[in-house]
């Protein structure tokens, strides 16, 4: 038993193109070798899919994960937008309280860090291209 994943691209027109995850991999990393011409100077939508494998074979869906790929002129993910997303994630960690702070004082900085980044960086789909999505990651 092990875990893979799937990786999809999604259009306007919700036409769903798998990529490889090692190729997805080599996009975030911003591998000079890397790009997507077809989808320059554009924002795509993507869904990664974990699954949990039997004999390489996939059995069920742990996960999925929605988000976008800004990409550049050069169909390479722009790196401030890629930075700003990373930086998204950070700030949705909680803050330690320390005892002898004031316990009058609510941080929630967190939690306003999780809505920026649900609203700037990730997207829901329909029902309809959801069963589609995972329709795809059985193939």
């Amino acid at each position: 038993m092990g875990i893979g994943f799937r990786v999809f691209l999604i259009d306007e027109a919700d036409k769903i193109v798998r990529i490889s995850a090692a190729r997805f991999d080599r996009l975030r990393d911003r591998d000079p070798k890397e790009s997507l011409l077809q989808y320059k100077d554009s924002r795509v939508r993507y869904a990664m899919v974990a699954l949990k494998l039997e004999n390489r074979k996939p059995i069920s869906i742990l996960r999925i994960d929605y988000g976008y790929l800004t990409l550049d002129s050069e169909g390479r993910l722009d790196q401030n937008l890629l930075d700003a997303g990373k930086q998204a994630i950070v700030n949705m960690i909680p803050s330690i309280n320390f005892p002898d702070e004031s316990s009058n004082i609510i941080d929630a900085s967190d939690k306003f860090a999780q809505k920026r980044y649900i609203n700037e960086f990730s997207w829901s789909p329909t029902p309809v291209l959801e069963n589609a999505i995972c329709n795809e990651a059985f193939k």
